[in-house]
């Protein structure tokens, strides 16, 4: 009798592990729970608000599926920032890697990654691409499901026949538009195959002028307004896009406006941008994707073209103009985003926040903000920085308490300023510059840190990698496009030989940043003069110094101490008839020839993300560092002028 109880109790237990192994299978299979937290790779080809719209929407549309960064997804962001070659070493370094998908943020992205991963066929999801099928890689939009197994995504074939009469609605005599673009990016191919055939409708001339790369963009915009472009089209070039602040600067001296597919920030001088909205885009990527980690068939999934669109519409633009250009009245109704005397009105802000990083009502927030001194680039990353929390409901004056402190450019006073807000009541400290982040990762014990408007945060000391960092700290990096400065130069000098720069030898990011130029520019057979300074009252000397030395021109990086002393360097220049290229576009009106740098107004957007998410709760040693970088291309041409180059 015990014999048989003993094996109908074995009987009974043995049925219970099988049933509950069948029912955390069927849990499983039901919840999509997965064994280990998915590591996402996100590859997008330049730093433009188009492509960082859609990167973030693609992490948000996954964060409202449950899969949130940090917790449970992981990501590792890439950026080719516009090099075709450096996209493909990046494609080929992904596909070496370990990862559960891949997302891509533009058509050239998508076509190196695909390319990449041909043999691994790792599922690969994309978005920002304005034509799939002329990627070339096996997509036909005509029959949604012909696709290759693992390579899904949206297609956004931007409205350019809406743009176009848009244009002629605000001025119904319009007759001829210019349009610059790089044939090597399939996608402007696409926009301006269906620009001329609209144009054609329209009884509109299109005159085009073709370029290699952004250092080319103003001569190409220069021309077109000669040859009587009475307004200039950009379509979703990203060459152009790089270098939007130089297409309007030469369009505005033209005295006509500038329209586009791609919206960026609204302030910035187009007339208007008839585009997608591609946050949402990114949005149903994201979706997409983690159904696809939850176990979902990629090859049951259609290939769509998706355009939520997006308007932006500028009145400030119409200053200066030529020709008599309006804004009907029911385009400024129907504009997403208006701007005009009384300011921007952002009426898709609300829209496409994060519900999740929404300030709750009636609750009040406390940061500190520390910078090296007032600059107008500091300036331009304050703004974006402000902007973005507003559009999250973290407004500055009602629910937002803000500090401010400067250490009026020199190192010794940015200690105390530190030290007195970690022993204040605020909730977090907001470190801009590098100077101000390299303290606070010693100075600041008891406060979250949130830093921006810093080239390199690992060359700081804010951590080994952009995962493996300090605990309390996080933020957003924008490292400079050196490469791109270099061949600018050359560009701009034929043949030259010697250039010069100054940096204070303190500050960790133009230490970074000069030993990657140093052997760029070797590469490039150009000669580096180098002078190192320790404070403003050394720039002028040291600008002399260089001058005498032959070089053929200045390039100064974003070097803290030199741009607070930069009227010198701007005054040595051209007592020397030196070209003066920099890596800062807000200093280019001080006396600089060409900038090659960053967008700093997006940095702050994109830190914004970051402080809002600190405020919530958020642990900063789960978020990552980011790296955003709009690369902007501005060119002096008063200068230029006087320097004798055309």
């Amino acid at each position: 009798m015990l014999k048989t109880l003993k094996s109908l109790s074995l009987g009974f237990f043995l049925t219970f592990l099988a049933s509950l192994s069948l029912l955390i299978s069927d849990l499983n299979r039901r919840t999509g729970v997965r064994r280990h937290i998915p590591h996402v790779a996100i590859l997008q080809h330049a730093s433009t608000p188009v492509l960082d719209d859609a990167v973030r929407g693609m992490v948000d549309g996954l964060a409202k599926e449950g899969l949130v960064e940090g917790k449970t997804i992981t990501y590792r962001r890439f950026n080719s920032e516009g090099d075709i070659s450096i996209s493909n070493s990046i494609a080929r370094e992904i596909v070496a890697g370990n990862y559960d998908l891949y997302l891509t943020s533009s058509t050239i992205s998508m076509q190196t990654l695909a390319n990449a991963n041909r043999v691994k066929k790792t599922i690969q999801l994309f978005g920002a691409v304005a034509d799939p099928a002329a990627a070339g890689v096996g997509i036909d939009m005509s029959k949604p499901l012909d696709h290759p197994a693992n390579l899904v995504g949206i297609g956004s074939f931007m409205p350019v026949d809406e743009a176009f009469h848009i244009a002629r609605e605000m001025f119904p005599a319009l007759k001829t538009v210019g349009v610059a673009w790089n044939p090597s990016e399939p996608n402007s191919r696409a926009f301006v195959v269906k620009g001329r055939e609209v144009c054609k409708q329209l009884g509109i001339t299109l005159l085009e002028a073709n370029v290699d790369n952004s250092a080319g963009v103003g001569e190409a915009i220069d021309s077109l307004a000669s040859r009587g472009a009475q307004a200039i089209w950009v379509g979703g070039d990203v060459t152009l896009v790089v270098a939007m602040d130089t297409v309007i600067a030469t369009a505005r001296k033209a005295h006509i406006p500038v329209f586009s597919l791609t919206p960026g920030t609204p302030d910035r001088g187009t007339l208007f941008d008839a585009g997608a909205d591609f946050y949402r885009v990114g949005l149903q990527v994201g979706e997409l994707a983690a159904q696809v980690l939850r176990g979902a068939d990629p090859r049951q999934m259609p290939i769509e073209n998706i355009v939520p669109k997006y308007l932006v519409v500028n009145e400030l633009a119409l200053k200066g103009l030529k020709d008599p250009w309006h804004v009907p009245e029911r385009l400024r109704a129907q504009a997403g985003v208006l701007v005009d005397e009384k300011g921007i009105h952002n009426r898709m802000a609300s829209e496409n926040a994060d519900a999740s990083l929404q300030a709750p009502p009636g609750k009040n927030f406390k940061i500190g903000l520390a910078f090296f001194a007032p600059e107008p680039g500091a300036d331009s990353c304050m703004k974006g920085l402000f902007d973005g929390l507003k559009e999250m409901r973290f407004e500055e004056g009602k629910n937002l308490t803000v500090e401010k402190a400067h250490a009026n450019g020199e190192i010794p006073n940015i200690t105390p300023i530190l030290q007195n807000f970690d022993n204040s009541n605020v909730d977090l400290i907001v470190a801009m510059t590098t100077p101000c982040l390299t303290a606070a990762c010693t100075t600041v014990k008891h406060k979250p840190v949130v830093f921006t408007y810093v080239y390199d945060p690992i060359a700081a000391g804010a951590g080994k990698t952009m995962q493996d960092h300090l605990p309390s700290v996080t933020g957003v990096g924008s490292f400079p496009p050196v490469e791109d400065t270099i061949k600018a130069i050359q560009q701009l000098l034929p043949g030259v030989m010697s250039v010069g720069t100054l940096y204070n030898s303190s500050e960790a990011n133009s230490r970074k940043v000069v030993s990657v130029a140093r052997e760029l520019f070797r590469k490039h057979g150009i000669m580096l003069e180098e002078i190192a300074i320790t404070n403003t009252s050394e720039v002028f000397q040291a600008a002399q110094t260089l001058a005498s030395r032959n070089i053929q021109a200045f390039w100064i990086t974003g070097d803290n101490t030199a741009l607070q002393a930069f009227g010198g360097i701007a005054k040595v220049a051209a007592q020397s008839h030196l070209p003066l290229v920099i890596n800062d576009p807000e200093f280019t009106d001080q006396g600089a020839v060409m900038a090659v740098g960053v967008g700093w107004y997006e940095t702050g957007r994109a830190a914004s993300k970051r402080i809002a998410q600190v405020l919530l709760g958020q642990n900063p040693k789960t978020l990552p560092f980011e790296n955003v970088a709009v690369r902007t291309l501005v060119v002096n041409m008063k200068v230029a002028k006087q320097l004798g180059i055309t």
